[in-house]
């Protein structure tokens, strides 16, 4: 099966298309590492810290319907 001529109207665009989803890509990967992790580890102690005490109260009721 013969190679895809390059030079093609739609070889360039899907090469186009592929270079800007690809740049896209990147961009997410550096707003997710530079924006969301950093918040994440920030604020994920105060999250896990508020599970454990609605966990808590939940075991509380629990052992006081028994």
């Amino acid at each position: 099966m013969p190679a895809p001529d390059s030079s093609s109207p739609s070889a360039s665009r899907f090469e186009e298309a592929a270079r800007r989803i690809e740049a896209e890509v990147k961009r997410l990967v550096n707003n997710l590492n530079d924006e969301v992790v950093p918040a994440l580890r920030r604020d994920g102690g105060k999250a896990l810290r508020a599970a454990a005490d609605k966990l808590a109260q939940l075991a509380d009721n629990l052992d006081r319907s028994r």
